[in-house]
């Protein structure tokens, strides 16, 4: 994964560099005609991964206040819909090339594009934890 697209939070990190790798991973079966059957199965590992991490991220996205929390979670369950459309109508195989395209380009793109913003809040996050509170009394020097 290109590192401008980490964020520094090595749990958020591995989930998005397994992610890409799934997504990668999905091409590659769709693209090779005789891997086709790993399609189903390489899409549920991809679904559980991104329900794991979609909450997570959400947890952590409220613990730093980020601005945009409510417009992020639709963006999750947008993209949780697309897997939840293809579990319960299965395309044909002609469409696995668009399908691996659309959920390349909404997985990765979410991730690339709206995960990266998280970066400001959490370091306005981390700031407000190494500034003392301005009513907070401070030791003089010499003083214990």
């Amino acid at each position: 994964m290109d590192p401008k697209y980490l964020l520094g939070i090595p749990e958020i990190d591995s989930q998005h560099t397994e992610i890409s790798d799934l997504i990668t991973a999905l091409r590659h079966v769709i693209e090779d005609k005789d891997q086709r059957h790993l399609v189903h199965p390489t899409l549920k590992r991809l679904h559980q991964l991104l329900a794991t991490h979609f909450k997570q991220e959400e947890a952590f996205m409220g613990m730093v206040n980020y601005a945009d929390l409510h417009h992020h979670q639709m963006g999750h369950k947008a993209v949780l819909k697309l897997f939840d459309n293809y579990f319960d109508h299965p395309p044909e195989v002609a469409d696995y090339e668009y399908l691996g395209k659309l959920l390349s380009d909404k997985v990765l793109g979410h991730v690339m594009e709206h995960d990266t913003q998280l970066i400001e809040s959490m370091k306005r996050y981390l700031g407000t934890l190494s500034t003392p509170p301005l009513n907070s009394p401070r030791k003089k020097k010499g003083s214990k």
